[in-house]
Parts: C-alpha cells; sequence; structure tokens
C-alpha cells in the first residue's frame, strides 16, 4: 500500500533507556488511535512512533521512556488487549 510514516522522531541521549513496542494490529482506521490511546492512559511517554500496512495489517512501532519492567508488561497486556490487536512485543531500544 503506502509507505510508511513516522510521526514522531527525535535523538536519544546515550543515558536514556527507551523500551520499543511492536504492535500488530488489523488495517483499520482507528486502529493507530486506538493503541496511542492506551499509551496515553497508561501516561508512556511516547519518543518516536511510527506505522506501515502490511497486507490486511498494520504495523505500529513505539518507543516510550523506560519506566521499569512492571510498567512495561502493564502496558504490553493492555496494548494486548486492545480492539483491532493482533500482537504485541517489546524490548530495549538498541
Amino acid at each position: 500500500m503506502g509507505a510508511p510514516v513516522s510521526l514522531v522522531e527525535d535523538s536519544k541521549p546515550e543515558d536514556e533507556k527507551r523500551r520499543l513496542f511492536l504492535v500488530t494490529a488489523d488495517d483499520t482506521p482507528d486502529a493507530l488511535m486506538r493503541v496511542l490511546g492506551v499509551a496515553n492512559v497508561q501516561q508512556a511517554r511516547l519518543r518516536a512512533l511510527s506505522a506501515a500496512p502490511e497486507g490486511q495489517h498494520m504495523t505500529i512501532r513505539l518507543e516510550i521512556d523506560d519506566q521499569g519492567d512492571a510498567r512495561a508488561e502493564v502496558l504490553a497486556s493492555r496494548l494486548a488487549a486492545c480492539p483491532s490487536v493482533r500482537g504485541v512485543g517489546f524490548g530495549w531500544r538498541a
């Protein structure tokens, strides 16, 4: 379909840890907003965002400031429970 869209970009200081969340969702008009709504409710500080269609799905990449393992697991579980989300993975940004 279209090219990847990058909505937020900034440089990362070397001493700042970030988490990377990879979300696969249905490619629907509201999927990105639903995912961002979950991040907002969880008060995740978004540092980078990209989204790209892949067939019938959309891949959403979120980089957020690290708030610890427990907060990352809560965010991942809330994202996974979001309507239209098909999968969530997370780890450290390299």
